[in-house]
């Protein structure tokens, strides 16, 4: 009676681990991300000059922007202090920027001394708004 209850379970077990181990179809694929590729940043560097400061442009233009937005709920002498603050970080960062792409290209090495310039980088994703502790 045993052998026969253990033959039922297995066979159970196995209808339902079967779909799990299928492959999926190949139209329905889901697309390989770069992390399952290996290294990210590999794929990225080294890169165009003129395609590095736009993205950096758009990330500063961004961060003004949600600057702008806390600022405006702010005191006039307490936004004028972090309109400061911000403007010399985002020129410390220009300045690595011009660094970096003075030759043309930029490096992995050259994107994360770009990265290393601004403080605040990635505060965001530990503090709150991706996942992180909220306030």
């Amino acid at each position: 009676m045993r052998s026969l209850i253990a033959a039922v379970v297995v066979t159970f077990a196995s209808l339902v681990a079967a779909p799990a181990f299928a492959a999926p179809p190949q139209g329905n694929a889901p697309a390989k991300t770069q992390r399952a590729e290996g290294d990210k940043a590999g794929k990225h560097f080294p890169m165009p000059a003129a395609e590095f400061k736009s993205h950096v442009d758009k990330r500063m233009a961004k961060a003004r922007a949600r600057m702008e937005e806390r600022v405006a709920k702010m005191s006039p002498a307490e936004a004028k202090e972090a309109r400061a603050k911000f403007d010399a970080v985002a020129a410390n960062v220009n300045t690595e920027v011009a660094k970096a792409v003075a030759d043309g290209t930029v490096t992995q090495e050259e994107a994360k001394a770009v990265r290393a310039a601004n403080p605040h980088h990635g505060k965001h994703a530990r503090h709150g708004k991706k996942g992180g502790a909220k306030k």
